[in-house]
């Protein structure tokens, strides 16, 4: 018999993560939805830290994977994506998260539109308490693609596409979203911020490491 379907899987992939992973999870479980359901996945990426110790509080809420050695975000994804049960999917960086509303302001437009593949959203730079910085817009391509997490996309069209390169170990976000465009599928931006996004010293997309990995992705499609 084939598990029953939700309509939400909110991904969490986490490596050393701890001190915030918590926050990121309540933020999922916490979504209001009126006569939906939610599934929220997390895949601990071989951490070092303590973040086990604090993921097993929520084994009754989340659907825990843990990989025996670092394999990478994409990968982590990956192995989400595979097990998620959600019509819609989200990914939430550990050190991030969610307005209560977001997938509820956010699906209404995947509902209603049959047309639309993904929408995205505005995001809050908060600082370690959680208090808002500064607005982030994502009214451009290029700031979509430095931000991959709190988007909702139809789970079926990531499928379709094989899911994240998990040949890449950063960027796997921006290979992700250009090949839903180049395979035609359509985004929609929603000028809400819904998305809490943490800045500290060690952001992936804040880093080095991105702008290299950037530059393989754009060698890779052409841009």
């Amino acid at each position: 018999m084939s598990e029953p379907q939700v309509d939400f899987s909110l991904v969490i992939t986490n490596y050393n993560r701890a001190r915030f992973i918590d926050r990121a999870i309540r933020s999922c479980l916490m979504q209001l939805v009126f006569r939906r359901t939610i599934e929220v996945i997390v895949v601990d990426d071989h951490s070092t830290d303590n973040s086990l110790d604090i993921l097993q509080e929520f084994t009754k809420d989340v659907r825990l994977f843990v990989n025996e050695t670092n394999r990478g975000v994409a990968y982590a994804s990956n192995l989400a994506l595979k097990h998620a049960r959600g019509r819609y999917w989200m990914r939430v960086d550990a050190d991030d998260f969610l307005n209560m509303y977001a997938c509820a302001f956010m699906a209404g437009v995947l509902d209603e539109n049959e047309d639309i593949d993904f929408v995205y959203c505005d995001h809050y730079r908060v600082d370690v308490r959680g208090v808002k910085i500064s607005k982030v817009r994502l009214d451009n391509e290029n700031a979509l693609y430095d931000h991959g997490a709190g988007i909702l996309f139809r789970t079926g069209r990531l499928r379709e596409i094989g899911g994240y390169d998990d040949v890449l170990r950063n960027c796997e976000d921006y290979d992700l979203l250009y090949r839903l465009k180049k395979s035609g599928r359509k985004g929609y931006y929603l000028p809400v911020p819904l998305y809490r996004y943490y800045i500290h010293g060690e952001n992936i997309t804040l880093s080095d490491e991105r702008q290299a990995f950037r530059k393989i992705v754009e060698a890779k499609h052409g841009i």
